[in-house]
């Protein structure tokens, strides 16, 4: 493969191999309301229809104090992630786009006690908070709802359309299809986390029964959302606190391993490339990822005690990280630290090549306004070259 004038796609299955490349990959992950944000200022999108609505969106969300405007308004933006993380991103210069969801993901919503409640497809009863829907009534509630638990029916084809859509209008970009590993989403998502660490020492073979289950419902999603046009695995699961694992390494071995693993190998099989998406410390897992064969660790934060320098000189011969454009500590930065920041993420990342420009966590619309003008131009120049 040549390293000249690249596609999209070529170029982030090179890096994800160790190849040479043109120059380096670049994915951002915007949150709906910054996307909205930035639709209503200095960024329309090409779709002119999304960005109006993108727009008026941001004109009806209540930005005081306190977010005192009612859950519907707060909640409109997130109608938007679809194009956001999708065309919109790949229009401000993006290599990867996330394939928007199309398949059943709210199952009810309704009004509670004035606020607005949502049932989602897991059964989870969801509730705004500030600017995101946070589990207010877990699906499970013990140990019993646990073992009877069923995963929703992942062969729904509607699910998958929203790939094809983006596959058939961009057959030269890299497509992510998103599954979920064992750890996090049962824990913050359909369980409460106190309970589920828990469950892990009082009820071991259940939860690993249940483990096998919920494994086996994200192999199928991921299966088909790659056989639909996806060319990345993007597997969802927190194992990071800051400075330290969120459970002991022995514990993770045991039960969360096997299944990273399992999604891993999937993807392999279907010639998709796996990245992990794992926010909070990641030092003590970097070993393990190689062994598993993971091609992509994404966001590699900071804040959370990473080391972009160190983790490169252990096992970036074997690993790409997707890190880079730190969000999260950006915010408090002038706009040229910022630029810097980014600058020495870049070189650390040239010095084994397998390195995708990636955002620390969602771009939020508390990002200051000079800082985000700073951090698309700096990006902008990067992938020009002006920085080599």
């Amino acid at each position: 493969m040549s390293a000249e004038r690249m596609t999209s796609r070529e170029r982030v299955h090179a890096t994800a191999r160790g190849l040479p490349v043109d120059r380096v990959p670049v994915t951002y992950w915007i949150h709906p309301h910054m996307a909205c944000r930035m639709m209503a200022s200095h960024w329309p999108g090409k779709d002119r229809k999304q960005s109006r609505t993108g727009k008026l969106y941001w004109q009806l969300f209540p930005k005081r104090p306190g977010f005192k405007g009612g859950d519907f308004w707060r909640s409109l933006p997130t109608l938007i992630n679809g194009y956001g993380n999708g065309e919109y991103a790949l229009e401000l210069g993006a290599d990867i786009a996330f394939a928007p969801a199309t398949g059943k993901v709210v199952d009810k919503t309704w009004h509670e006690h004035g606020r607005m409640r949502i049932r989602d497809a897991f059964g989870s009863v969801r509730g705004i908070g500030g600017i995101y829907a946070d589990v207010v009534e877990p699906a499970i509630r013990n140990i019993d709802d646990l073992v009877r638990y069923n995963m929703p029916d992942p062969s729904i084809e509607q699910n998958y359309l929203g790939i094809r859509q983006l596959r058939a209008a961009h057959p030269e970009v890299s497509i992510m299809i998103e599954t979920f590993g064992v750890q996090d989403f049962p824990a913050t998502q359909l369980w409460k986390m106190d309970q589920m660490m828990l469950a892990l020492y009082d009820h071991p073979q259940e939860v690993k029964a249940f483990q096998q289950r919920f494994s086996d419902w994200a192999v199928e999603t991921a299966v088909r959302g790659v056989r639909a046009g996806a060319d990345i695995v993007l597997i969802y699961d927190d194992y990071g606190y800051t400075g330290r694992p969120l459970i002991s390494m022995k514990m993770w071995e045991e039960f969360t391993y096997p299944h990273l693993k399992r999604l891993i190998d999937a993807a392999h099989e279907e010639g998709a490339l796996a990245m992990l998406h794992s926010c909070g410390y990641q030092m003590s897992f970097l070993p393990h990822y190689v062994k598993a064969g993971l091609d992509i660790l994404q966001p590699f934060q900071p804040k959370a005690g990473n080391d972009l320098a160190a983790g490169v000189a252990q096992v970036g011969k074997d690993l790409t990280f997707c890190t880079g454009i730190d969000i999260q500590l950006g915010e408090l930065m002038t706009p040229e630290e910022l630029r810097q920041d980014i600058l020495k993420s870049y070189r650390i990342g040239k010095q084994t090549g397998r390195h995708i420009l990636g955002t620390t966590h969602m771009l939020q619309y508390t990002m200051p306004e000079e800082n985000t003008r700073m951090l698309f131009q700096t990006v902008a120049e990067i992938q020009a070259g002006l920085h080599d």
